[in-house]
C-alpha cells in the first residue's frame, strides 16, 4: 500500500469584511503550481463566498450554513473525509476559509482528530485584519477579532491604503504580537512565498481559547477575559433575493443608512444601470462598495444578499421593505404588466 503524504492546510481567518475572500482569490490565482482544494464557510443562508471564488482550476467545497467552529464542525469532518477518500480530488494543498465569526483554534483542533492526524497538518494560520475598521468594533466584536489574532502565524494587516498617516502610526505602535509575523497589504496582495510553506511547528499546541495566556490578553487593544464564546449567539444573519433589477442610487442610499449594529453585507446584485454584468456588493462597517464584474454568462440575473448584524438588533421586515423600495421603477412596472 502506497503511503500518502500529509497534506498541508492553510487556515484563513479574520473578522467579517476583513478581506479574506480577496486574499484567497489572490492566492489561488497566483502561480503556485499546486493542485489546491478550497473549503469555504459562510455565516448565512446563502453561501456568497463560494460564488466569489474566481479560480476555475481548483476544487471548491462549500460548508454548511453556520459558524464552522461552533455549529458545522460535523460538516467540516464529513467534507474532509470525502476529500481525502477520493484519489481524484485529493489535493496537494488545502485552504480553509473560515467565516468571519469563527475561531481558527477550534478548526485547527478538528484537524488534529485521529482520523486526520496522518493525512493533514497545518501549514499556517493567516488572520486578516481590516486595518481601517478594527478600532470601530465594539467590545464583544473586538474580543472575537482578538481571538482570531491570537491564533495567527501571520497577521495580514489589510486595507492599509484606507488609513490616514496618524491612524497608521497609532495602529503600528499598539501592535504587540511578538510571535506572529505582521504583513501590511492592500487588496490582499501579499507575496505568495509568505502565504504558503509557513511550516508551523507541528509539535506546537494550539492556543487554548480558555487558557487566558494568549498574547492578546495583555495587548494594547484592551484586556479581555478569556471566556469561550458561542459565536452564533453574538450574531443574526438575514438573506434576501430578488429577480427584479435594483436602482443603484437607491441601493447605495440604503446601504449608507443601515444602523451601525449591522457589521457586514455582501452579495451579488442585479443593478439596472449595469444590466449585463454582475455587481458585487461589500458593506463593511460604514464603507460600501458596489462593483461591476463579469457578465452573467447565461445565468438568470438576480440579486442575492446576506446581512450580518449584532444579535437582536436587525429588523428583518424593515430591511426587506428598504431593499424592495430599491427595485427599479421601470423594470417593476414591466414586471407588473
Amino acid at each position: 500500500m502506497t503511503q500518502q503524504h500529509s497534506i498541508p492546510v492553510t487556515l484563513v481567518a479574520g473578522f467579517l469584511g476583513a478581506g479574506k475572500t480577496t486574499l484567497l482569490n489572490h492566492l489561488l490565482n497566483s502561480d503556485h503550481g499546486r493542485r489546491m482544494a478550497v473549503m469555504v464557510n459562510d455565516f448565512g443562508a446563502i453561501n456568497i463566498d463560494s460564488q466569489l471564488i474566481v479560480s476555475q482550476t481548483q476544487t471548491t467545497v462549500s460548508l454548511a450554513n453556520g459558524c464552522i467552529c461552533c455549529t458545522v464542525e460535523g460538516d467540516l469532518i464529513a467534507q474532509l473525509s470525502t476529500l481525502l477518500a477520493d484519489p481524484q480530488k485529493r489535493p496537494e494543498h488545502l485552504v480553509i476559509e473560515a467565516s468571519g465569526v469563527s475561531n481558527p483554534v477550534k478548526i485547527a483542533n478538528t484537524l488534529r482528530y485521529p482520523q486526520f492526524r496522518q493525512s493533514l497538518h497545518i501549514d499556517g494560520i493567516l488572520t486578516v485584519v481590516d486595518a481601517a475598521q478594527f478600532d470601530d468594533l465594539d467590545s464583544d466584536m473586538t474580543r472575537l477579532a482578538t481571538e482570531q489574532l491570537d491564533a495567527a502565524d501571520i497577521i495580514i494587516l489589510n486595507k492599509t491604503d484606507l488609513l490616514t498617516p496618524d491612524q497608521h502610526t497609532s495602529l503600528k505602535a499598539r501592535w504587540l504580537y511578538p510571535n506572529a509575523r505582521v504583513i501590511e497589504s492592500e487588496y490582499g496582495v501579499v507575496p505568495l512565498e509568505l502565504l504558503l510553506g509557513v511550516e508551523r511547528k507541528v509539535t506546537a499546541e494550539p492556543v487554548s481559547p480558555d487558557s487566558g495566556n494568549s498574547p492578546a490578553s495583555t495587548m494594547a487593544f484592551g484586556t479581555f477575559r478569556a471566556v469561550p464564546l458561542h459565536h452564533d449567539n453574538l450574531f443574526d444573519t438575514w438573506s434576501w433575493q430578488s429577480d427584479i433589477p435594483l436602482n443603484l442610487k437607491a441601493l447605495r442610499k440604503v446601504m449608507a443608512n443601515l444602523p451601525a449594529t449591522i457589521y457586514r453585507a455582501k452579495g451579488i446584485c442585479h443593478v439596472a444601470e449595469a444590466h449585463d454584468q454582475k455587481c458585487i456588493l461589500h458593506l463593511v462597517g460604514a464603507r460600501c462598495e458596489i462593483t461591476p464584474t463579469e457578465p452573467w454568462n447565461g445565468q438568470t440575473p438576480g440579486t442575492q444578499l446576506i446581512v450580518i448584524g449584532k444579535r437582536g438588533t436587525m429588523d428583518a421586515n424593515n430591511l426587506r421593505m428598504l431593499l424592495e423600495a430599491c427595485h427599479d421603477e421601470v423594470e417593476t412596472k414591466a414586471a407588473i404588466h
